[in-house]
């Protein structure tokens, strides 16, 4: 997995905290756009977990320790 897929997530959560603060400061419209940047985190961490989880299998390790 590529370390591009987390700048992405967290440059996504950056946009949703900005529009979150202008949609607190007054700006309502700013609701919809950081409920939209959420939705982006959302996906983009679940892109994420799915990625992690495909290298673990593809490794063949396992969590639990051997003994």
């Amino acid at each position: 997995m590529a370390i591009e897929k987390y700048d992405e997530l967290a440059a996504a959560v950056e946009e949703a905290r900005a529009q979150f603060e202008q949609f607190t400061g007054g700006k309502k419209v700013a609701a919809m756009r950081a409920r939209k940047a959420l939705q982006t985190v959302r996906r983009l961490a679940q892109e994420c977990r799915v990625e992690i989880q495909e290298m673990k299998k593809d490794s063949g390790t396992s969590d639990t320790p051997t003994g």
